[in-house]
This record gives C-alpha cells, sequence and structure tokens, in this order.
C-alpha cells in the first residue's frame, strides 16, 4: 500500500529542550491516524514539522513519497492543514474568507467557496461575521479553509477541543464522509482517546516526545474488550481443549496464561471441562480496561518515559 506519510528518527531541539526524541512513524494511504498524547506531549510540534511550518533538528519526513527540498515543498500543495487555532479574519464572513484563502492559495476552481461550506454545513450563515461565530462553526470554517484546495492528505491539531458533544458528533461525521466518500488520508491529533477511537483506523500514543506506541483500530478494540484469563498448569492441552469446544477466539499470552475473548463461553462449563482433563487452574478470572486506563498506563510506564 503507497504511504503518504513515513516519518524516520525525527527530532526537533529548542534549545536545552528536546521537544521530539527519534519519532518513526508511517501513514498509510486512506488511514484516519489518530495521534494521542496529552497536552504538551509534542503533537502540534510533529504537525508543525510536517507541514514545514518548524524545521527539524535532524531525522527525515517523506511525504507521497518525496523528500526534503522543493520537491517536498511542492507535495505539500496536496496538504490540507489546520494547526492549532483556526485561521480566519473577524470582520469577515465565512464566504468572504474562503475567497481570501482561495487568492493568497491559487485556487481557481469557480465553485471551490460553495463546495467548502456546503460541505461542513455553513451554506446557511449569510452574512455573520467570524468574530460572531460559536466554537464549533469556527472549526468548521477552519475544515473548509483546509478542504479548499481538495487535498488528499488532510492534517487536524485537536479540531474537536471545546466543542459541545453535538458539534463532536457532527464535525466526526465531516471527517468520516472526507475518509469514506472522497478517500482522504487524514493525520488528527487529540488527547480525547474516546474520541479518536470512534474515528481512527489506526493510533500512535507519544509522550514527552516520544512515538511510544502504535496499534490498529482492531488492536485497540482487543484492549479494550473483557475477557476470561486463564492460569493452567497445561497450555498446549487447554489450547486443544479450547479448539474442540469451538472456542477460536483466544491468545496464549505465556507459559500458564491463556485470554479467551469470544464472549458465549460459560465459565461453569469451561471449569468442568478442563478439570475433566485433569487441567490444573491456578486462576480463572474476567479482565480488561478501558481505553482511556490504557493510555493512562502507557504514558506512565517505563515506554512513556
Amino acid at each position: 500500500m503507497e504511504n503518504v506519510l513515513t516519518i524516520k528518527g525525527l527530532n526537533k531541539r529548542y534549545g536545552k529542550q528536546q521537544a521530539l526524541h527519534d519519532v518513526d512513524l508511517t501513514i498509510a494511504k486512506g488511514d484516519i491516524y489518530g495521534l494521542v498524547g496529552r497536552n504538551g506531549a509534542g503533537k502540534t510540534t510533529l504537525l508543525k514539522a510536517i507541514v514545514q511550518l518548524i524545521q527539524p533538528t535532524g531525522g527525515s519526513l517523506q511525504l507521497f513519497g518525496v523528500e526534503g527540498g522543493k520537491a517536498y515543498t511542492q507535495m505539500l500543495k496536496r496538504v490540507g492543514n489546520v494547526i492549532e487555532t483556526p485561521v480566519a479574519y473577524d470582520q469577515l464572513t465565512a464566504k468572504q474568507n474562503l475567497n481570501y484563502y482561495c487568492k493568497i492559495s491559487g485556487v481557481v476552481e469557480p465553485d471551490a467557496v460553495s463546495k467548502a461550506l456546503s460541505f461542513v454545513g455553513l451554506t446557511n450563515v449569510g452574512n455573520k461575521k467570524y468574530r460572531d461565530f460559536s466554537l464549533g462553526m469556527k472549526q468548521k470554517l477552519g475544515l473548509a479553509i483546509a478542504l479548499l484546495n481538495q487535498p488528499d492528505f488532510l492534517i487536524l491539531d485537536e479540531p474537536i477541543n471545546g466543542l459541545d458533544p453535538v458539534a463532536i458528533v457532527e464535525f466526526r461525521e465531516l471527517l468520516l464522509r472526507l475518509n469514506q466518500e472522497r478517500g482522504m488520508t487524514i493525520l488528527i491529533s487529540s488527547h480525547i482517546l474516546e474520541e479518536l477511537y470512534l474515528v481512527a483506523t489506526r493510533f500512535g500514543v507519544i509522550s514527552e516526545g516520544r512515538l511510544i506506541k502504535e496499534m490498529t483500530k482492531h488492536e485497540f478494540e482487543l484492549m479494550a474488550k473483557r475477557f476470561i484469563q486463564l492460569e493452567v498448569d497445561d497450555v498446549a492441552t487447554t489450547s486443544r481443549l479450547l479448539d474442540s469446544q469451538l472456542i477460536s477466539e483466544y491468545k496464549v499470552v505465556s507459559d500458564h496464561k491463556i485470554h479467551i475473548y469470544q464472549e458465549n463461553v460459560l465459565i461453569r462449563d469451561l471449569v468442568r471441562q478442563l478439570v475433566y482433563e485433569g487441567i490444573a487452574i491456578d486462576r480463572i478470572s474476567f479482565e480488561g480496561e478501558n481505553l482511556e486506563s490504557y493510555f493512562k498506563e502507557l504514558v506512565t510506564s517505563e515506554g512513556g518515559k
């Protein structure tokens, strides 16, 4: 699969402060990549390095297979971004702001403004000035600005920060439409893991400037799923027993431990079968944790230091 973005060994230093530490990250075409980390973890610094708002101290970035120089800058024309807060003029309407951005960005398509306004749901705001917009409307206008050049790759920095629940749902639906209807690759940063989980297909966890974990949506789902933890003296025989009982959703995690994810398993029947087969049970329990707990454990572990 084609990679839209490939980052290797990226570093950024401000004086004595190391903001990014040897970050390796790959985003494939069609991904919705959720970059999650606490405030100050390095998310915005990384996004700024991608779009050349800052220059990294070391490492390499490839955008659509192109690395460095004028060729990389040229590829940025295929990227739309909203980093930190949307930049618009208070005294202008949504349409006037978009017309201004068309002029400075060289967007010449006649319908670019109307299409962008329609897509984000700002067609009917009329002569209302940007200064009078709600936070949700401002975020939508920022997205509309980023979409003017019909980008292949969209980068959004904390786009749901401060939005009310209804606005969050609307914004999430817009992102899914961009990905599913237009095939757009999206990189979205947030400190709210539960929201990223609802939209992203892949995740990267950043802490203190280090990318400490990457995983797919499926891997995340397994982590959030409740499971039966078996601690037994004979994993091999237990595995064969599970197979014979048509219990296929399980994972051997150590010499004496198995996780069973299948939901229709009755513990009393399982214990009866294990005892019948002469398998010693040291422990059996329900386990599992929510995503926020997993995230907190990651960023406070040795890997996050």
